[in-house]
């Protein structure tokens, strides 16, 4: 028989029976002498394991580590597991594709996922003020005309035409990147994470979603005066 491991599937979004289809060890060790005898000193055991989920057949490689001091009240070995792809029940957030919106932009806010998935709190909530005002800056909202993030998303409401409800949900945004910079102070992860789910929405209200309209109306507008050229 075929042995198997449970862990979380990301296909299935839930605990399922996977095969170990293959294996892989490394191991690391260091040894010292004293008066003559040999003792383990600091060493490294690493299983790797390809395994296979029975539901979906999806593939996952798991890395089970642990090392010299790991070991609990019995003396037993304590692991650490990594799995590649990351397990999504774990907090992870998949980037989205933006394909019109500004490369700088676009790269901070893959630097805030990526410090949202490794629980870099702070981090975080600096980098999503800081994509906020990026946003200003490219809306033509600098400092020279306004000063402070809080009237500058006031003047972003002029400028892009966006709902009030959504300047006041950028607002919170404000005070949760200021807790950051100024009092190194890190909102709970919900917070960070709707924080994040705002921004997104806010960059395809004002690039992706204009742009596709944009190409939409431009191909009907083509496609209607092809039609009474016809006629």
């Amino acid at each position: 028989m075929t042995d198997r491991t449970k862990i979380y599937c990301n296909t299935c979004k839930g605990e399922t029976n996977h095969d170990i289809k293959l294996t892989h060890d490394q191991s690391y060790y260091e040894e010292y002498e004293d008066h003559g005898q040999k003792f383990l000193g600091y060493y490294e055991e690493t299983e790797y394991r390809f395994i296979v989920c029975r539901g979906c057949d999806t593939a996952t490689l798991e890395e089970k580590w642990t090392s010299a001091g790991m070991c609990d009240q019995n003396g037993d070995n304590i692991y650490s597991y990594n799995y590649h792809p990351k397990r999504k029940n774990l907090g992870e957030r998949e980037i989205k594709k933006f394909h019109h919106v500004d490369k700088k932009l676009n790269e901070t806010y893959k630097e805030i996922i990526s410090a949202f998935e490794q629980g870099l709190g702070i981090v975080t909530a600096m980098g999503v003020r800081a994509l906020l005002e990026g946003i200003c800056v490219l809306e033509g909202i600098n400092d020279q005309d306004t000063w402070g993030l809080a009237k500058k998303i006031d003047k972003l409401k002029e400028v892009s035409n966006i709902p009030i409800s959504i300047i006041d949900g950028l607002k919170g945004i404000k005070f949760v990147g200021d807790d950051a910079a100024h009092r190194l102070k890190a909102c709970d992860k919900q917070s960070l994470s709707s924080a994040i789910d705002l921004l997104e929405s806010l960059m395809i209200h004002m690039y992706e979603a204009k742009i596709d309209l944009e190409r939409k109306a431009e191909i009907m507008m083509k496609t209607h005066n092809k039609a009474n050229s016809v006629q």
